[in-house]
Order: C-alpha cells, then structure tokens, then sequence
C-alpha cells in the first residue's frame, strides 16, 4: 500500500511519518528532502535550476542555497511554477525508483508525503490520499514557536495554499492533528484498521 499524506504548513504531517514509521513499519518518502538531495551537485536537477536562476542562488561552496532560490520564487507565481516544473518530475520518477528498489527487497507498505501531493503526479501512485488538518491557530502558533516564523509570513504562506474544503472533497481520509499524539494515533489506527 502507497498512502500518500498532504496537508497545509504547520498541520503536523511529521508527526504521522513519525507513527506510521515506528509503528506500522511503513517506509516513508518526504518529496522536499529528496528534492534537496536532487539539487545537490552532480545532479541534473542541479543544473536546470542553476541554469534557470543563475549563479547568485549559489553559496560559496557552488551548492544551491535554498534561502537564496526561495527568497526569488516566494513571491513571484511564476518563477515558483518554473521551479516546480524543474524538480517535480524529477522528484515523482526518483521516489518511484525507490519503492520499486524497495518491493523487490519484500517491503510493501510505503507513505510519501508532500503538500503538493495534489497538485502534482505524486497522487497519481498512491493508494490512498490522508488530509492531515489542524486549527489555523494551532498551526500559526506551531509554526511561531516551532520554525521562529512571523504571523505575517505564516499568514501569506497559508494564503497561497489550498483551504481545508479543497483538500478533504480530495482525499479519501482526514486525521485532525490539533489534539495530542494519542488522539491522533487513534484515528491512524482506525483508517488503517479499514483497509484489512
């Protein structure tokens, strides 16, 4: 089984890796940490984006500094649809890869995760859709303490992505994060516990 996990900034989508790793051995893909390793040197994805966006994202051991290439594409839709159209494929074709490396050594239950799961083909291989969703003021407030992010910045982050409606006509399960990691526990039991 492929779950695939999505959900909005600061909704605690680590924590169910967290429980349906340890717990249910399932063996996770987080689609920014393998777009990271993408953009490492010696990577194709390392040289479009170079090539898209120049030197200057650049730090002075020639690695992509990923403050410098968000701090171009946070606020201009198009650059950031450039910088989606770079990685994404790339992304959905290395993750595949990897759980079929991952079937034939006999593991068979896998989660990826990605707030752009929808948008994306990333959907398009998973089994099952999970919409982890918090209350906006647990989110600002996990997102303040947890990132040292600013209300405004959190504010304009959750502006640009989808509102809870669009994601649960969507998905085929909703866990509500806002309580504690027992709570949420339950409910990831109780969905998988359909599946069998």
């Amino acid at each position: 089984m492929i779950i695939g996990i999505t959900g909005g900034i600061g909704t605690g989508k680590s924590t169910v890796l967290k429980i349906l790793k340890k717990e249910y051995d399932f063996k996770v893909y987080e689609s920014d940490k393998v777009a990271h390793e993408l953009m490492q040197t010696g990577y194709p994805v390392y040289e479009a984006v170079v090539s898209e966006f120049g030197k200057d994202i650049l730090d002075e051991f020639l690695n992509i500094d990923r403050k410098k290439l968000g701090a171009i594409v946070f606020n201009d839709k198009e650059k950031l649809l450039k910088i989606n159209a770079l990685t994404h494929p790339a992304v959905i074709a290395e993750i595949d890869k990897r759980i079929d490396m991952e079937m034939k050594n006999g593991h068979k239950d896998f989660v990826i995760e990605s707030a752009l799961l929808l948008e994306t083909d990333l959907a398009e291989i998973c089994d099952k859709i999970w919409y982890i969703y918090s209350s906006e003021e647990i989110r600002i407030k996990r997102l303040i303490e947890g990132r040292n992010m600013t209300r405004e910045k959190v504010a304009h982050i959750m502006k640009n992505q989808w509102n809870e409606e669009r994601y649960k006509e969507m998905c085929d399960a909703v866990i509500d994060n806002s309580g504690d990691i027992d709570d949420t526990r339950t409910q990831i039991d109780k969905i998988l516990n359909g599946y069998v």
